[in-house]
């Protein structure tokens, strides 16, 4: 435990790590929370108004920051197939990690990284911010109260919409692999992670037992990744989780988890915090504890981390299938529609498909769909 105002230095300045400099370090700098003490990107550092550059240094070679600027916590911002490497060097170099969401892209990086953890005995916080949720820890009270009876099953249900362009923003968007390393693109992998992760937590972080049931389709040809999905799995405790998303929807499910147990059943928003507990006749909003305000608080008080890295190995298993699987099957034009000058793709019916899935347990291909 510390009481100095931590030094943080962030790999990855662009992209994500924008919303990082914007929404987390900016404001914690203006309050004397912390001291923002490095940047590293291979590309020149965008600049957009509040996300933070002032007079921090700027490194295009994440070792040679570590090096000049010595700091105490790192935020990675990278994409995934560059974590093991950068955040073992950086807790190799003492920092404490904060890495954004997939941590790794397979179980044997994940081993690898634990084991650096493990090793040096710095701390890992992955950004699947979600899970800082009080409505998520709502339902986890709930749940140990007996509200619920025995938990039965979680299902999951989520329909966003991307245009093409979504899939031009990098070199690595829609692609399977990129120079021979698999890529963690497509609507499971990137955009609805944080919905499999929260399903997994809620059904109480035990360990998937069995096969994980997978079905991944595409509706643009230009593309090699899913950008509708579902999966399916039973945990150690006999939890069934199911998980049906979409990024080719018509009207927005924001994303929906429906908790179900043998005496009680409840809704929960966790997109926008909102939850209806058994026996309750409307939603609740709750408030969320920030993912580096909750890792900053373990260094300074040992309070414990909400998201470490032990808790996303289960995630990561189910991540490791995605990837490795086969090119998703591609849609049959017929049951699509394309909106705008930068088209959006609507697969007609997946809003009501992945409810469906959700509520019922069902793969898409038990639903008597069309396109499934």
């Amino acid at each position: 435990m510390t009481t100095s105002i931590p030094r943080v230095a962030l790999v990855g300045a662009n992209g994500f790590g924008l919303h990082h400099r914007e929404h987390n370090l900016a404001p914690r700098v203006e309050r004397g929370e912390l001291a923002f003490v490095g940047m590293c990107d291979t590309a020149e550092i965008q600049e957009r108004p509040g996300a933070l550059i002032g007079d921090t240094p700027v490194f295009d070679d994440y070792k040679a920051m570590l090096d000049a600027t010595d700091p105490d916590v790192v935020i990675i911002a990278t994409p995934p197939p560059s974590h093991l490497p950068i955040a073992g060097d950086a807790m190799r170099h003492g920092a404490d990690i904060y890495l954004e969401k997939p941590p790794v892209t397979n179980l044997d990086e994940y081993r690898k990284l634990y084991d650096v953890m493990t090793e040096t005995g710095r701390n890992v916080q992955v950004g699947f911010q979600a899970l800082g949720s009080h409505a998520f820890n709502a339902v986890r009270d709930a749940i140990e109260a007996g509200r619920f009876g025995e938990i039965e099953s979680i299902g999951v249900a989520g329909s966003w919409q991307r245009p093409d362009s979504y899939y031009r923003r990098s070199a690595w968007a829609g692609k399977r692999e990129l120079n021979g390393t698999l890529v963690a693109d497509g609507a499971l992998a990137n955009p609805w992670a944080h919905a499999s992760q929260q399903a997994i937590a809620l059904a109480g972080d035990w360990p998937l037992h069995g096969p994980v049931e997978l079905e991944r389709l595409r509706t643009r040809e230009s593309i090699q990744v899913d950008d509708t999905a579902a999966w399916r799995a039973v945990n150690k405790n006999g939890v069934r989780i199911t998980v049906a998303v979409t990024l080719c929807g018509d009207e927005k499910v924001e994303g929906d988890i429906y908790i179900k147990g043998t005496e009680g059943e409840a809704w929960y928003g966790f997109r926008e915090d909102l939850l209806r507990l058994p026996g309750e006749t409307e939603a609740k909003q709750y408030g969320t504890t920030n993912l580096l305000d909750n890792l900053l608080a373990h260094r300074r008080r040992g309070v414990g981390l909400i998201s470490g890295l032990r808790r996303a190995k289960p995630f990561t298993g189910v991540l490791e299938q995605v990837l490795t699987s086969p090119v998703p099957r591609l849609v049959d034009e017929k049951h699509l529609e394309r909106v705008g000058d930068d088209p959006v793709t609507i697969l007609k019916g997946v809003d009501r498909a992945v409810v469906d899935a959700a509520t019922r347990g069902k793969l898409f291909s038990e639903l008597d769909l069309p396109w499934a």
